[in-house]
């Protein structure tokens, strides 16, 4: 009769061991459990922090949206009110010189006293050369000027495409996956 004594022997060790992995797995379930609960308490902070980062994103970009829009009204009221009297200017210098040049050339070959009105007309022509000359540099210095304009606006268009928006999305699946019931677990 010693057959039966070692299957009792054999039979409640395996019953030994068996209710040591159920006590393990009960331990980290109840670990599990204690994670997700924190993860579920910290879950609603988190949801909040991206509200909120999300209204600073559409914050800045409205602000940025303004600043565009600012852009472009000063660049359309600088075009409207310089470059047409600067066209202008230069237009009306050019005839008044063309103008001068052709009644000097003239009146000075006809006397040899008109020598003083050459030399003055000359300064003249000159003085409006050097004018000329400058409106030109002005108005190369305001179409750079308009250029790096509309190059910041592009910037800010570019800087604002790069911040996207998004909805607040769903957790992911790489989050922990909740804890099954132990009834529920496959035999």
């Amino acid at each position: 009769m010693t057959v039966i004594p070692g299957l009792v022997r054999r039979a409640a060790a395996e019953a030994e061991r068996q209710l040591r992995e159920g006590v393990g797995l009960l331990v980290r379930l109840g670990r599990d459990l204690e994670r997700s609960a924190e993860l579920g308490r910290l879950l609603p902070a988190l949801t909040e922090r991206l509200k909120i980062l999300e209204e600073t994103v559409r914050d800045q970009d409205a602000e940025l949206r303004r600043v565009r829009a600012d852009l472009d009204s000063l660049v359309g009221q600088l075009n409207d009110r310089l470059l047409p009297r600067i066209d202008e200017r230069m237009d009306d210098t050019e005839r008044d010189l063309a103008a001068v040049a052709t009644s000097l050339i003239r009146t000075g070959r006809d006397t040899a006293g008109n020598g003083a009105r050459l030399e003055a007309a000359e300064r003249r022509i000159g003085d409006l050369r050097t004018k000329i000359a400058q409106l030109e540099q002005r108005s190369g210095l305001w179409r750079d000027l308009q250029s790096n304009m509309a190059r910041l606006g592009d910037d800010l268009d570019a800087m604002r495409s790069r911040i996207p928006l998004r909805a607040a999305e769903p957790p992911s699946e790489s989050a922990p996956a909740p804890v099954q019931n132990i009834t529920d677990r496959p035999a």
